[in-house]
């Protein structure tokens, strides 16, 4: 008996693969782009390649001026606030991305970087690794409340979630 158990585990030990997260989605350039009042922003994300390479950049529409080129996490929704003074990243991702929600100035300033896997929400779903679903696809509200310091985002149930930045 236990040389038919010792067969039966040394035999699915040779056919035991390692689990790999699905990442046939992340092989090819992602490429987004807002616009509001005179302010364009782009977007670009490639794991496609071993650097993982993802940026943000921001143009005045009227003069072409850079006004700023960062890099960022992988996004997959862009939001510029009415009054163009916010950026807002939004990310589904989770494999390799350490943030799913920037909040940018129209400079370039970092307000807010948040891991919304670390959160522990009955309105979320997520895969083990790859994926994190949290905001109203394909277009969520998003409001910027200057006076509180903090972005609104919808949720998959379309309720308002806050968050506060610096």
């Amino acid at each position: 008996m236990k040389r038919c158990l010792f067969a039966l585990f040394a035999s699915c030990a040779l056919l035991w693969q390692p689990a790999h997260a699905d990442r046939a989605q992340y092989r090819k350039p992602v490429r987004l782009s807002a616009q509001a009042a005179d302010l364009y922003v782009e977007h670009q994300h490639d794991w496609s390649t071993p650097e993982h390479l993802a940026f943000i950049r921001a143009v005045k529409v009227d003069s072409s001026k850079e006004l700023f080129s960062n890099s960022s996490p992988a996004l997959t929704y862009l939001w510029i606030s009415p009054d163009a003074q916010y950026i807002v990243g939004l990310s589904n991702i989770k494999l390799q991305n350490q943030y799913q929600l920037i909040v940018l100035t129209r400079g370039g300033e970092q307000l807010l970087a948040a891991d919304l896997t670390k959160l522990d929400w009955a309105k979320q779903r997520e895969s083990v690794s790859n994926w994190i679903r949290w905001y109203k696809e394909p277009s969520p509200v998003i409001e910027i409340d200057e006076a509180r310091r903090a972005v609104k985002v919808e949720d998959l149930n379309g309720e308002m979630r806050t968050f506060y930045f610096r």
